[in-house]
C-alpha cells in the first residue's frame, strides 16, 4: 500500500501541551508547522476497553510518570490507577522498564507490557515483553529479557497462557509455570516465517499477526510462509557508520514469486501440528469461529479476482480436513480485503461488505447461504465497527450524508432500522466499548479542530473529553484562512470534487498561482470534511505567501461506487492523470487564476501522480514535486501492483503507458524529486531510475535525498528540513 503519510491528518504527536497563543496574525513559519508543539491536537491515548463494557483505560503521563487510568464511561471521570510506571521493576533491577505499550489477559488480571521497541516496517516492530500481574504487582519476563526480543505477543483468551514469535518461530508460554513450549523449529531470517508475515503481506493487506487463538486457548491457528523462493531487494544503510550495513529483504515484485504460504494448527496438550489445505495463492485473513473446532479463513486468487471464505471442522474424519466454502465472490476487476468479517456468537453466520452491486455495503450471510443486503443505497460503508449481540446492530461508517463526509451508523441484523449515532456532519470516527454500550467519538469538520466526546451507545452525549481549544485559538491567532468546497466538471464531462485555500485579502481582480496538492490513490480521499492537521498548516502558510491551494479528488477515489473506484483498472494513472489536468485547465480558466503559474505536488501515489502531471501535462503545469514516487510499475510490490494491473506479462501495455520514467521527454517545466534512501516501501530505485531517464533524455531538474529515511522521511529536524526545502523551491519555481 503506498504510504499517505504527507497528507496523514494525525499530528506529530499524541497528547503534547500546546504552547501558549502567540500574538494574533503572526506568520506561519516551518519550524512553527513541523518542529514545535504549537499545533500539535491532544486525543485519548492508549484507549482499551474493560470486559464489562462500563470502564476504559488509557495510557497517560503525569508528574509521576506514565500510568494507565481507568475510566467510568457513563461519567468520563477517573475510577482509579490500574498501573503505574514505576511499578515496573523486574527482580533484581533498580530502574523500572518503560512502558512502550500495554494489553490485558481475557480475565484481567494480568497485563501484557512492551518495552524497548525496535520498528521493523510499517506496522512490525520487536520488542521486550514482560507480564504484569495486577494481583501481587509483581513483573516477569516473558522470556528471557537477555535473548532475543519477540514479536507479536498475545494473551490466550482464558489468560492461562501467552504466545509470541522470536527469530522467526512461534512459541507458547505456560503463564502459571513460565514453561515455553517452541511450536515450530524451522523459522529463519529471510526464508521462514511462522506466526508472523512477510513484507508485502503486512505491506498490502495490513496482516501481521499471522496467528490466532481458539475461543478457549487450546489450540493455535497459525501462518507458515516460505520466502525462499522470493528475491531480495538491498539497501544500503549508512548511519555514520564507516562502512555502510547492506540491509536485505524478501521484496517480491510484480509477476515475481511470492512466498508460498501453508496454513496449520497446532493442539497445546498433544503439542502436534495438522496442516489445512487452502487452496488459492493468499490467505490475507484467518481465524476461529465462536466454537472451538471450527476456524475460518479467507483464501484469494493471485490475481484477487476470487475471493473465498472456508471453514474447516476439526473434528471430520478426513486427513486434511476438507475446507467448506460459505463465501465465494468474483470481480472482473478484483475484490477488496477489508478487516470487515464479523462471526456471530451463534455461529450460524456473519456479516462482511460487498461492492457487488455498485456499492460498498453490509451483508448477512448464513453459513453456506445466500448473502442478504443489511445496507443499501447510492452511498459507501466505510467500515464495519462490529455486531451488538445484544441489540442485534451492525454498527459501522460510512459517507452516507455526502462523499466528503463520515458518520458513525447503527441498523438491525434485518435491515431495519437505520440510525445515525454520530453528531451532525464533519468527519466522525469512533471507538466502541465491549458491548456496544458506549462510544468516544473523534469529529473534526474541513475548518475546525478534532473533537473526542463520550457517548451512549443510542448516540446520546455523556461529557466532551478533549475539544482541543486551545489548538483552535492558536491557529486562529495564526489568520488561519477556512477553506471551502468547490465542484468541477471537466472538459471530459467528469463531475469532481475539491476543497480551495485562497490568500489572505483574496481579490478576484488579481491573479495568483495555483498550487494543487492530491494522493490520488485506489479507494483514497483527500477532499474530507476534515481537519487535514499540519498539512493544513502548511497550505495555510503558502496561502499567506500568496497562492491559491487547491486539492480535487480524481477517478479511482472512493466513496463514489465502484464504478468510479475500478474504472481505474489495468492503467493505473491513466484517468487520474486526466483529471488532475482537467482540473488545472479549469482552473486556468478562473478569473483570478494566473494560467502560467500552476504546479502540484505529492507524495507516494501522490508522487507518482505529479511525476506524470509534469510530463503528460506539460503545457499544463509549470512546476511539480514528487516525493518518494513510484516511476514505473514494474518497480512495485506484486500485492498492490497486481491487484490493479494485473501480471505485467499480461498487461504490458497498462504497465509501461502510465510510468512517469517512459514520459521524461515531455518535460518542459520545472521538476523537483525527493526520495529516501532507506525506503523499503517505494524504493529508492524508482528515483535512481527517473534520474537516469531524465539525464538520458537531456532535460534539467532538481533533486534530493535523505539518506537513512524510509517512505515517511522524519525524525528528528528531517520534516522540518524537507518542508522548508519544498517551500523555498516553490517560491522560486511557481
Amino acid at each position: 500500500m503506498l504510504q499517505r503519510t504527507a497528507f496523514a491528518t494525525a499530528a506529530l504527536g499524541l497528547a503534547l501541551l500546546l504552547s501558549p497563543a502567540l500574538h494574533a496574525q503572526k506568520e506561519l513559519t516551518n519550524r512553527d508547522i513541523w518542529y514545535s508543539p504549537l499545533f500539535s491536537a491532544e486525543f485519548v491515548g492508549g484507549l482499551a476497553s474493560m470486559n464489562d463494557g462500563e470502564h476504559y483505560t488509557a495510557l497517560e503521563a503525569d508528574e509521576q510518570g506514565p500510568v494507565i487510568k481507568r475510566y467510568a464511561y457513563r461519567s468520563g471521570e477517573v475510577v482509579d490507577v490500574v498501573l503505574r510506571g514505576s511499578e515496573l521493576v523486574p527482580a533484581g533491577a533498580k530502574e523500572p522498564v518503560e512502558m512502550d505499550g500495554y494489553s490485558f489477559s481475557g480475565d484481567e488480571r494480568m497485563l501484557m507490557i512492551e518495552t524497548g521497541s525496535e520498528p521493523l516496517y510499517r506496522y512490525s516492530y520487536f520488542a521486550q515483553h514482560y507480564v504484569f500481574d495486577r494481583g501481587t504487582r509483581s513483573l516477569r519476563p516473558l522470556s528471557d529479557p537477555k535473548g532475543p526480543k519477540q514479536r507479536l505477543a498475545t494473551f490466550s483468551p482464558d489468560g492461562s497462557k501467552a504466545a509470541f514469535v522470536r527469530d522467526n518461530d512461534l512459541y507458547v508460554v505456560d503463564l502459571a509455570s513460565m514453561k515455553e513450549t517452541r511450536v515450530t523449529t524451522d523459522g529463519a531470517w529471510n526464508k521462514v516465517l511462522n506466526g508472523a508475515t512477510d513484507w508485502v503481506y503486512e505491506e498490502e493487506f495490513a496482516l501481521t499477526q499471522g496467528y490466532a487463538w481458539s475461543p478457549t486457548g487450546n489450540k493455535l491457528l497459525y501462518l507458515r510462509s516460505d520466502e525462499s523462493g522470493v528475491r531480495e531487494f538491498n539497501m544500503a544503510m549508512y548511519q555514520g557508520r564507516l562502512y555502510p550495513e547492506d540491509q536485505r529483504f524478501k521484496y517480491p515484485k510484480a509477476g515475481e514469486d511470492n512466498s508460498v504460504v501453508s496454513l496449520h494448527v497446532f493442539d497445546i496438550a498433544s503439542g502436534r501440528s495438522m496442516r489445512i489445505p487452502h487452496g488459492m495463492e493468499y490467505i490475507p485473513r484467518l481465524g476461529f469461529t465462536a466454537n472451538e473446532d471450527v476456524l475460518w479463513f479467507m483464501r484469494m486468487d493471485r490475481l484477487q479476482q476470487t475471493k473465498e471464505i472456508c471453514t474447516v471442522d476439526l473434528r471430520q474424519r478426513a486427513d486434511p480436513p476438507v475446507p467448506n466454502v460459505v463465501y465465494r465472490e468474483t470481480s472482473k476487476t478484483y475484490v477488496e480485503v477489508t478487516d470487515d468479517l464479523h462471526f456471530t456468537a451463534d455461529g450460524k453466520g456473519f456479516v462482511l461488505t460487498s461492492e457487488r452491486n455498485g456499492w460498498n455495503h453490509i451483508y448477512y450471510v448464513p453459513m453456506g447461504g445466500t448473502p442478504k443486503a443489511i445496507t443499501s443505497g447510492n452511498w459507501d460503508v466505510v467500515e464495519v465497527k462490529g455486531i451488538d449481540e445484544k441489540g442485534r446492530r451492525v454498527i459501522f461508517t460510512a459517507s452516507r450524508n455526502a462523499p466528503q463526509q463520515q458518520e458513525v451508523w447503527a441498523v438491525e441484523l434485518e435491515g431495519r432500522g437505520l440510525r445515525e449515532l454520530s453528531p451532525k456532519g464533519g468527519f466522525n470516527n469512533a471507538e466502541f466499548s465491549t458491548g456496544f454500550r458506549f462510544f468516544i467519538n473523534t469529529r473534526s469538520t474541513l475548518n475546525t479542530v478534532p473533537v473526542i466526546t463520550l457517548h451512549e451507545g443510542s448516540g446520546k452525549l455523556v461529557k466532551t473529553l478533549k475539544d482541543n481549544a486551545r489548538l483552535q485559538k492558536t491557529a486562529a491567532e495564526y489568520g488561519l484562512v477556512e477553506r471551502e468546497f468547490f465542484s468541477l466538471t471537466t472538459e471530459g464531462g467528469v463531475a469532481l470534487n475539491g476543497w480551495m485555500l485562497k490568500p489572505p485579502g483574496f481579490q478576484s481582480s488579481q491573479r495568483y498561482p495555483v498550487f494543487m496538492a492530491q494522493y490520488s490513490g485506489p479507494n483514497s480521499n483527500e477532499v474530507k470534511d476534515s481537519w487535514s492537521g499540519r498539512n493544513h498548516l502548511w497550505y495555510s502558510m503558502l496561502a499567506q505567501k500568496g497562492y491559491v491551494v487547491v486539492c480535487v479528488d480524481g477517478r479511482g477515489t472512493g466513496r463514489r461506487g465502484r464504478d468510479f473506484r475500478h474504472v481505474t483498472y489495468g492503467q493505473l494513472g491513466k484517468y487520474e492523470t486526466e483529471d488532475q489536468i482537467g482540473a488545472a485547465r479549469w482552473l486556468a480558466k478562473q478569473p483570478w487564476v494566473d494560467a502560467e503559474r500552476i504546479g502540484i505536488w505529492g507524495w507516494s501515489y501522490g508522487g507518482y501522480m505529479s511525476s506524470l502531471c509534469i510530463t503528460k501535462g506539460a503545457d499544463v503545469f509549470k512546476a511539480a514535486i514528487a516525493v518518494a514516487p513510484v516511476t514505473n510499475w514494474r518497480y512495485y510490490d506484486s500485492i498492490y501492483t497486481e491487484r490493479y494491473m494485473g501480471l505485467p506479462k499480461d498487461n504490458g501495455e497498462g504497465y509501461d503507458s502510465n510510468s512517469p520514467i517512459n514520459h521524461v521527454d515531455k518535460l518542459k517545466g520545472n521538476y523537483l524529486l525527493i526520495h529516501g534512501m532507506g525506503d523499503d516501501n517505494v524504493h529508492f530505485q524508482n528515483a535512481a531510475e527517473m534520474i537516469n531517464a531524465l539525464v538520458k533524455a537531456n532535460k534539467q531538474f532538481d533533486q534530493f535525498s535523505y539518506p537513512d529515511r524510509n517512505h515517511g522521511i522524519y525524525g528528528g529536524t528531517t520534516r522540518m528540513h524537507l518542508y522548508e526545502l519544498m517551500t523555498e523551491w516553490l517560491e522560486r519555481k511557481l
